[in-house]
């Protein structure tokens, strides 16, 4: 069995690699823009749709797993996507200023093109109150590869300074429930 990562995050793939896990990675062939129309169900369940689609968009042989993740970052009744530019990421930024947040994510291991386990989290993050001059230091010193990131924050990196208190799984707000995951993986390889 060979685990395969159906994700370009560096993040999750940092966070399998310290864990001692040999993966490769595959980027998902999936147009997310056009399965976030497609999806009918709640907000909260969006993050586990969308691993879901991603794992199972990646073709390999039966005898191996893929892991599918995502999350979606949930404020006032809006799902926030990825900032497209720096100006956007200041403006998200600013919107989630002294506020509380919900961070969805959603990790799924697929074999045989079947979904065989299925992982939700939803963590509470609630920020510092940003004034402009705080966040333009932010994001200068966090750079352009901020906009890879829901949230335009990174919480294992510059990021962590921004929050007042975040209830969650740490590992799963970089990523991935890497515990949770492990404990799978362990479990897949045995039957």
């Amino acid at each position: 069995m060979k685990i395969i990562l159906g994700s370009s995050s560096p993040s999750r793939k940092k966070l399998l690699k310290n864990a001692g896990i040999k993966f490769t990675v595959k980027k998902p062939p999936l147009n997310e823009t056009r399965e976030k129309r497609k999806f009918r169900g709640t907000k909260k369940a969006l993050a586990l749709y969308l691993a879901e689609k991603k794992a199972l968009s990646v073709i390999t042989k039966p005898e191996n797993i893929v892991i599918g993740a995502d999350q979606v970052l949930i404020h006032s009744g809006k799902i926030y996507n990825k900032p497209r530019s720096i100006n956007e990421a200041k403006k998200h930024l600013s919107q989630l200023s002294d506020r509380t947040h919900n961070l969805v994510s959603g990790t799924v291991i697929s074999k045989n093109n079947k979904i065989i386990w299925r992982h939700q989290s939803v963590s509470k993050m609630k920020m510092k109150k940003l004034t402009s001059e705080k966040i333009d230091q932010y994001l200068k010193k966090s750079g352009k590869n901020i906009i890879n990131c829901v949230g335009a924050y990174n919480i294992e990196g510059y990021g962590s300074g921004l929050f007042k208190k975040i209830d969650g799984d740490f590992f799963s707000i970089v990523g991935l429930p890497l515990i949770d995951l492990l404990n799978a993986i362990d479990r897949i390889g045995k039957e």
